[in-house]
């Protein structure tokens, strides 16, 4: 009877929240690309024929462009060991393009479906998978719902939880409980996870500790440098160190750049969302630099000493953070809750990080721990980010210290894999 409650409550309401927020996710979609199959995927329309299409493989959800990178990873470790196809489900343009970018053989890419009454059972009818992958904690009642008639196992991946999140769910601890039971398993990324998960009613006894595919970085490929990025940064930089900001939020280009040109460092400029490109470029100009968009072309003959170089493109922040000499991470300084440094620690880059890395705490107490990470405010961010480029021995052991630190999620793509097959 709860569940029934539920369900009816929350499709009651699900119809009245789309409508108000239509109108934006229209404006949003057309900003970051147009529309493409999105738009009549998500209402359960097709234009493939159903024949055409891939059946009885694994189906993986994944939100947005992070999800969708840490799907990749587990694509590539899942097929390895098995032929079946795959389709890849996404919410966003930019996850989509980074999907199709990716050219996975056998992956089909995806629009995941509105959760309305009809449209998740549309979905899985036509694609029949043998078992449904969801990449961190993204879980949507109706769908759930499906999954559990059609009697197809869902599995989280790579899970993790906040304490701001557990907090909040805590409230709802009767609502999330029954979601949440119609999950198969679930593979949290540290024991913190699971006790949080624990704490708002999921059943402990399907949960895993696997450890963070996103961490795994014995698991990445390693990536080679790309000659046309070095010799971007060559001309801009006139020998002078590059600092990158990375993921950065409104009002952090300006601050950070000042503090990379303080330190007599080059500042690289890699904002979170590309669409800011104007008012970035606005901030910029305002505290006395001449901003150079990647999305412009070729470099200018003539570089100012005052250039910044804002790499206002999707996708590409991995090669820009194995060129650079140091990486300071966005959202930490004026806005709340970091972004993640992993992808700097495993490339060995010292990073630097200001003061609210609130969303990956867990990962931030296990560096610091480690004496492998260079936390500051924003006053100090110069005198920091000199340091790190001048102390060359201390910032040589912070980053080794950061990347063994990290070894404890070594293997994680793979548990993951191997939890999904007691399923397959």
């Amino acid at each position: 009877m709860k569940r029934f409650l539920f369900l009816l409550l929350y499709n009651l309401f699900i119809p009245l929240f789309l409508i108000i927020s239509i109108p934006g996710y229209l404006i949003k979609m057309k900003r970051r690309g147009g529309f493409g199959t999105g738009l009549s995927e998500r209402f359960g329309i097709y234009r493939r024929r159903r024949d055409e299409e891939p059946t009885g493989g694994l189906y993986v959800h994944a939100v947005s462009v992070g999800e969708v990178f840490i799907a990749l990873k587990f694509i590539r470790e899942w097929s390895k060991t098995h032929s079946e196809p795959v389709v890849l489900a996404t919410s966003t343009a930019t996850g989509h393009q980074i999907i199709r970018d990716a050219a996975l053989p056998n992956v089909r890419p995806l629009y995941s479906p509105l959760d309305l009454p009809g449209l998740p059972g549309r979905c899985l009818k036509r694609f029949n998978p043998r078992a449904v992958v969801l990449i961190e904690a993204e879980l949507w009642p109706n769908f759930a719902e499906v999954c559990h008639r059609r009697r197809i196992p869902m599995l989280m991946l790579n899970a993790r939880l906040s304490p701001r999140s557990e907090r909040r769910y805590r409230k709802i601890r009767g609502v999330t409980s029954l979601l949440f039971s119609r999950l198969n398993d679930l593979g949290a990324q540290n024991e913190n996870d699971r006790d949080r998960f624990a704490g708002i009613g999921v059943n402990p006894d399907i949960v895993t500790v696997t450890g963070s595919i996103k961490f795994d970085v014995l698991g990445d490929t390693p990536q080679g440098e790309r000659a046309e990025f070095r010799d971007i940064l060559n001309r801009l930089s006139n020998n002078r160190p590059v600092v990158l900001a990375a993921s950065t939020h409104a009002g952090e280009e300006a601050l950070i750049a000042t503090a990379i040109r303080t330190a007599g460092a080059c500042p690289l400029i890699v904002p979170r969302h590309a669409e800011r490109r104007a008012t970035v470029v606005a901030d910029l100009q305002a505290a006395g630099f001449t901003p150079i968009l990647r999305t412009a072309g070729p470099l200018p003959e003539e570089l100012p000493d005052n250039a910044c170089y804002i790499a206002d493109t999707t996708g590409e922040l991995r090669d820009w953070t194995n060129l650079a000499d140091a990486v300071v991470i966005g959202k930490s300084f004026l806005a709340k809750g970091g972004q993640n440094p992993v992808e700097a620690i495993a490339a060995r880059i010292p990073v630097i990080t200001g003061p609210d890395m609130s969303n990956f705490e867990d990962l931030v107490k296990l560096l610091e721990q480690a004496g492998g990470i260079s936390r500051c405010t924003a006053d100090s961010l110069a005198e920091t980010i000199s340091s790190v480029l001048t102390d060359k021995e201390s910032t040589r052991r912070r980053t080794e210290a950061a990347y063994a630190a990290l070894h404890v999620h070594s293997g994680a793509t793979r548990r993951s894999v191997e939890l999904v097959e007691t399923r397959y």
